[in-house]
């Protein structure tokens, strides 16, 4: 059974902890008002009744009214002091005020009675402007508590009609009509106001709440757009922003940063899908929170690269050692076992430098030395390396300004095809010589240019002119052009290949594009699309330094190729028994599958006898020739009958490498 709406209206005082609040706030202004409009009223009419009335009613009924009334006073002055009440203090002050309301009006309003028939017409009109003007005040003060204002009306008007209907005076009669039309109109903006008051609330409630949550999004957002949705670590953008925040304090003491880059991680990505490598750097994650404590802060930074920042220099090194060998634990993946190695190059704070900048820059650079000098492990930014990275920095500026077609020339290899000695092609090598750098080696300028859009000018270049040379050479003369991996999924150069070869007039069955398997491991899938396209052209494909990646049978398997180049350090193994079984077990292999071979770095006439024995075609080395201008190889090639092997049987060796070095 629903109850009646007066007592659920009376209920509901102070239920909604959003708007009881404010009420309670605005009332502590409030009361203490409306408390001293009641102690100024009724003294006034106690002091008018002296001598009128009974001394009970004059002085000892009004001074237990006054004693209460500054009491409560008092305690509201105090509440006002400590600022916002709780919701359940508030609701307890709400409904307390408005009992009290009541009790308070209905005392002073049998007070009032009692004294009104004392006095004359003067002294009893006081009592009714009192009554009058008093209730209309404290409904003014108690504006934003409806139900209290409507209890002081009910318990006051009665009375007051009654007083003045009682006298039987026309004049006091129509006071009393007046004044409860007054209050009705008063109760009436009361609830307007109220109204008011209440939607405002409601609406900063409202507002201030879809506020809160719109910050608690922010925050949510911000938060998710710094961390690494697969691993849970803080992203690269954080670590920016934290090596950015850390350089920027003044006073900052040293500090290091480490970039971890996984080794062989793209191979088992390869092999075993996406799935199985997600869940690799997801363990691999855990491995480097669980080893950092709370100085060293870990980051992903994309793909299979970490990043690293400690406060707490003198551990850092021998933390950084713990965790390459925690990397380097096996990791099992379902029912499969994982190996996995790290490079990791790390910079301090300030001898590195003191620009977040040049602190990822140099623990970048030393990353790139741990994992393409040291093979793997922990390099630590030194002078040294400061003196190679601005020699590199002087090759990348003179490189963004080179003029390739003036500064570049070609020198050209020759590939010997061993059963008959005959010049069966040469390897097209770049030359450098800047007019401010002088000549810089290619192994030098070519990574430097890889990291930028340089290598496709070099590219272009070498091709231009070895496909000039092609024109000048004997027709049987194939042309082999390295082709760095920056190159290898490019549309517009395969455009700028097969345009140029159309322009020399030279047969595509001619061109040898080689690739290294570290350039087609990044992705096999695409590099196989690419390298097949040139295959479409009629251009023949090479695989080059074959035996120094991680899975070098399984490339030969999928890629499109006519020919794998054997890395030299087969070739200086081959005078070994071990190593000469390996390098023949490889030609077998290459043979097996319909690949012809050749042998690079060839120095000694043993070497090269025991490539011919195993069945190599092709070699190519300081035994046979350095690489040559284009003028010195033509004056070479005027008999194409040549025989540009030694007398494989009358020099040693030992004899052989001087005589190459010479």
């Amino acid at each position: 059974m629903r109850s009646w709406w007066p007592v659920r209206w009376f209920a509901e005082i102070g239920s909604d902890p959003a708007l009881a609040v404010p009420q309670a706030v605005n009332l502590q202004k409030q009361v203490p008002l409306l408390y001293g409009l009641l102690l100024i009223n009724s003294l006034a009419v106690a002091i008018t009744h002296r001598g009128q009335a009974p001394f009970m009613l004059t002085v000892s009924v009004p001074a237990v009214l006054f004693t209460i009334s500054v009491v409560r006073m008092v305690h509201w002055l105090r509440r006002a002091r400590l600022g916002p009440p709780s919701p359940a203090l508030a609701r307890r002050q709400l409904r307390t005020i408005t009992v009290l309301a009541a009790l308070m009006a209905l005392a002073y309003i049998l007070w009032s009675l009692a004294l009104a028939p004392y006095g004359g017409p003067l002294v009893q009109a006081h009592v009714g402007l009192y009554i009058s003007t008093t209730v209309i005040g404290c409904i003014f003060c108690l504006l934003i508590l409806p139900q209290a204002a409507l209890l002081v009306a009910l318990t006051v008007l009665p009375a007051f009609i009654y007083m003045c209907i009682e006298r039987q005076e026309l004049t006091l009669v129509t006071i009393g009509i007046n004044v409860a039309l007054v209050l009705g109109v008063l109760l009436r903006v009361l609830f307007n106001t109220f109204s008011y008051f209440r939607n405002q609330v409601l609406s900063a409630t409202l507002l201030a709440s879809q506020h809160a949550e719109l910050q608690r999004l922010n925050e949510e957002n911000r938060r998710l757009a710094l961390t690494d949705s697969l691993t849970g670590l803080p992203n690269r953008r954080q670590f920016h922003a934290d090596l950015d925040r850390l350089t920027a304090q003044e006073g900052r003491a040293p500090f290091a940063i480490g970039v971890l880059d996984l080794d062989r991680f793209k191979p088992i990505n390869d092999t075993y899908g996406h799935q199985v490598g997600d869940r690799l750097l997801t363990a691999i994650a855990a491995r480097l929170r669980a080893m950092t404590g709370p100085q060293i802060m870990v980051y992903r930074l994309g793909g299979d690269e970490f990043g690293l920042i400690d406060t707490d220099l003198p551990s850092f090194e021998n933390t950084c050692e713990r965790l390459l060998q925690q990397v380097k634990a096996p990791l099992h993946i379902g029912e499969i076992v994982l190996r996995v190695g790290g490079s990791l190059g790390i910079s301090r704070f300030p001898e590195a430098g003191t620009t977040a900048t040049d602190l990822f820059d140099r623990a970048d650079y030393a990353l790139y030395h741990a994992k393409h000098v040291n093979g793997g492990g922990m390099c630590v930014f030194t002078a040294a390396l400061e003196t190679a990275v601005r020699a590199n920095r002087a090759i990348e500026r003179a490189l963004q300004a080179s003029s390739f077609e003036d500064e570049l020339s070609i020198v050209l290899q020759p590939i010997i095809a061993l059963d008959t000695g005959h010049l069966g092609g040469v390897e097209v090598l770049a030359r450098w010589t800047n007019p401010h750098l002088g000549e810089i080696s290619a192994t030098e300028f070519i990574a430097i240019a890889e990291r930028s859009t340089a290598i496709h000018s070099i590219t272009r270049t070498v091709f231009r002119k070895g496909l000039k040379a092609a024109q000048c050479l004997p027709a049987h003369v194939a042309l082999s052009f390295n082709l760095s991996v920056c190159d290898l999924g490019s549309a517009t150069t395969l455009a700028f290949i097969r345009r140029e070869i159309e322009l020399a007039g030279i047969a595509p069955g001619r061109i040898w594009i080689e690739v290294t398997e570290t350039a087609v491991m990044r992705n096999a899938e695409a590099a196989a699309g690419a390298l097949q396209a040139f295959r479409d052209m009629g251009i023949r494909i090479a695989l080059d330094d074959f035996g120094t990646g991680y899975s070098s049978l399984g490339y030969v398997q999928t890629l499109p190729l006519d020919k794998v180049k054997i890395d030299r350090s087969f070739v200086r193994a081959i005078d070994g028994e071990r190593g000469c079984t390996m390098t023949r077990a490889v030609i077998t292999l290459c043979h097996t599958i319909g690949l012809a071979c050749v042998a690079e770095g060839v120095e000694s006439a043993s070497q090269c006898a025991l490539l011919r024995q195993a069945g190599c075609e092709y070699a190519q080395g300081y035994l046979f020739s350095h690489p040559l201008p284009l003028e010195t190889l033509l004056a070479r090639c005027t008999d194409p009958d040549a025989d540009w092997r030694p007398a494989l049987g009358e020099i040693t060796p030992q004899t052989d490498r001087g005589a190459a070095a010479a």
